[in-house]
């Protein structure tokens, strides 16, 4: 073989050689540093023991990173020099017990899973799960560590939140499968991390996302996670409602402050204006304090007017958060709302969700006064299954018991008329029920209230001497005696007034026709409501003004029956009911006036959810005038108030955005 030829065959064998060479010294190399960081854990973690910390503390320092550190370190420096670390560390897992909280705790805080290094953020992940898959102990503290990345991306300065949340949900859907029992940690420690209500809204939101989404692998917290979700929207609408509260009284207390400064501006301006014959001297000096006066009073007008722009700044804020809350939760429920492909019926899965919010609801939601929000996530629940809507109006039936009293009862009466409350609402509201349930409702609420007023002429010995006026004035300890019956009432009343067309028709059986309502004919569940209207309890005294006025107009224009004449006498007993200061019953007052658990939604985003499946409130047709005529009666001077009643309890429209103090949405 020619030399030359020789030469081109040994060139490509020298250099193969050569790369082989220069690999395997640097394979030896890495082996060599490799078994070098391992000796050197190995030692840091035995040095421990003898009291050394020299070296302990180095190791603890390599892991200690944190995006928003001062030092001169990127993510990818870090991700170069901690890798080696992690697999030096990985080799002494076993000995990382209690002794070694500092490193471990390290180890779980550093900001690692902003690393941009896929193999990086695996490599972390493993170490992490050894750690507490040898010792289970450290798992509260991993997920302490883990959950507190679950408010990332609520800032505008955080990047790519969703690959964050990704590493992080991974790695504890890992501790998870590898240790089933770790579901108390888990939700201790979205708990601990749970930013407070005052927080912004992005973060609250972002944060709530991220809990909701560990139910896909965590499903034995559902209950847990859920009620914390529940508790934490609940707390915000009960502020809005409070917040709404002082505004609107401080909005009062400025009107009556206006006018008290403008009373005397124009009293001060008539002295002056009339005072032709002082003298010169004086009218200055008068002049100069008057100039004060109106200084001061423009100060005064100028601070309240601050504090009330902040009050609405901070209201709008609050029902803004709550909007994005609500509809959060909403959005999720819709997603998890699945139709078995098969029975084209609700999945089982489903349905024990339903389940599960209807207790949560009764435990959590149910008792809370000042609600008015949080319960239309049930509301829209119910709405996905005729047998949800029936699971729910069972269940408030149950919690109104028995009509008569029992020892053995331990349903409190606040849950009672809460329970009797949303009964009256939601059959009201909710347009996706069926004439035929309406009725059903109706009827059981007539039998039970028929079935006390049976109980109380039995268990009242003064019965028979008992007038009805004595009746009237009542005092207060006798008419808080039968709260619950009043409440019930009060939610028959209530649904009356908004479906009645489900409870009548025609004399032929069709529907019936609103300019023929001489002629209907109505439902027998109907049967005893006159009674409990005429009743010696009287609970058109004890129900809510603009209840009581509504259901007397709609029962008179669609001649159901007229109780005009009760309204009046109650007027004359005990004042006009309008006025709950003129009544002995305000606390009873209090209560029945101000809980209508579905009125309208006005929160902008959430109600996208609500509005299909709303009944809104629809005039019988007839005018007040006419009805006046009829009647036989005279319009009260004060009719526009109980009309102001009347939407402030909500049988009317929804009210228009800007009806929230602040609202440009």
């Amino acid at each position: 073989m020619p030399a030359t030829e020789e030469a081109v065959v040994e060139r490509p064998i020298k250099e193969a050689v050569s790369r082989r060479k220069q690999a395997s010294s640097s394979d030896t190399s890495m082996i060599n540093k490799q078994v070098f960081l391992q000796k050197f854990v190995e030692s840091a973690l035995l040095q421990v023991k003898e009291g050394n910390l020299d070296e302990y503390h180095k190791l603890v320092k390599v892991f200690a990173y944190t995006r928003h550190s001062t030092l001169d370190v990127t993510a990818t420096k870090y991700t170069t020099e901690v890798s080696p670390w992690i697999q030096a560390l990985s080799a002494n897992v076993s000995s990382l017990g209690i002794t070694y909280r500092d490193l471990v705790t390290t180890v779980f805080s550093s900001d690692w899973v902003t690393a941009p290094n896929p193999r990086f953020v695996r490599s972390y992940t493993t170490l992490v799960l050894q750690i507490v898959s040898a010792h289970p102990e450290w798992v509260p503290q991993a997920m302490s560590s883990l959950a507190r990345w679950f408010t990332y991306g609520g800032h505008h300065k955080d990047t790519e939140p969703e690959r964050v949340h990704s590493h992080v949900h991974v790695l504890i859907q890992e501790i998870h499968r590898a240790i089933p029992t770790c579901g108390p940690s888990l939700v201790a420690a979205l708990a601990e991390s749970w930013p407070f209500r005052a927080i912004r809204a992005n973060v609250q939101v972002v944060y709530v996302r991220n809990v909701l989404r560990c139910l896909e692998y965590a499903g034995g917290v559902r209950r847990e996670v859920l009620q914390m979700v529940l508790n934490h929207v609940l707390q915000i609408d009960v502020e809005v409602q409070v917040e709404l509260d002082d505004l609107e009284s401080d909005e009062e207390s400025e009107v009556e402050d206006t006018g008290v400064f403008e009373f005397e501006d124009e009293e001060q301006s008539d002295a002056k204006d009339g005072d032709q014959s002082d003298a010169k001297d004086d009218e200055s000096e008068e002049s100069g304090s008057d100039s004060d006066s109106d200084s001061d009073s423009e100060s005064d007008a100028d601070s309240v007017t601050s504090d009330l722009g902040r009050a609405r700044y901070s209201a709008k804020k609050t029902v803004a958060k709550l909007d994005a809350l609500m509809s959060t939760l909403l959005t999720w429920l819709e997603r998890h709302c699945h139709v078995d492909e098969q029975t084209g019926e609700m999945s089982e899965s489903t349905s024990r969700l339903f389940l599960l919010f209807l207790d949560l609801f009764d435990t959590v939601i149910l008792p809370t006064f000042k609600s008015r929000y949080t319960q239309f996530v049930l509301f829209y629940f119910s709405s996905q299954n005729a047998e949800y809507s029936d699971v729910f109006l069972g269940t408030m039936v149950g919690n109104l018991g028995e009509p008569m009293r029992s020892a053995h009862d331990r349903v409190s009466s606040v849950t009672k008329v809460s329970a009797a409350a949303y009964l009256g609402s939601f059959v009201a509201r909710a347009k996706f029920l069926t004439p035929s349930v309406v009725r059903s409702v109706v009827g059981v609420l007539v039998q039970w209230a028929n079935t006390y007023m049976d109980w109380y002429e039995e268990q009242d010995v003064q019965s028979v001497v008992r007038t009805y006026a004595q009746a009237l004035g009542a005092p207060q300890a006798e008419i808080e005696r039968h709260v619950v019956f009043f409440a019930v009432s009060q939610a028959i009343l209530y649904m009356f007034c908004f479906r009645w067309r489900d409870l009548a028709e025609s004399q032929s059986g069709g529907p019936i026709v609103e300019t023929e309502l001489d002629s209907v004919c109505w439902c027998t569940e109907l049967e005893g409501l006159q009674r409990i209207v005429f009743s010696r309890l009287n609970p058109l005294h004890a129900c809510a003004p603009a209840v009581a006025q509504q259901f007397a107009s709609v029962a008179s224009q669609t001649n159901f029956m007229f109780c005009y004449a009760v309204l009046q006498q109650n007027r004359r007993t005990n004042g006009y009911a309008g006025d709950a200061t003129a009544s002995p019953d305000l606390a009873l007052r209090n209560k029945l006036d101000s809980f209508f658990p579905f009125d309208p939604m006005a929160l902008p985003v959430s109600r996208q959810f609500i509005d299909g499946i709303y009944m809104e409130w629809q005039d019988v047709g007839d005018e007040p005038d006419e009805l006046d005529q009829r009647e036989g009666r005279d319009i009260p001077e004060d009719e526009a108030g109980v009309m102001e009643q009347i939407v402030s309890m909500s049988i009317s429209p929804v009210p228009p955005l800007s009806a929230l103090p602040g609202q440009t949405f």
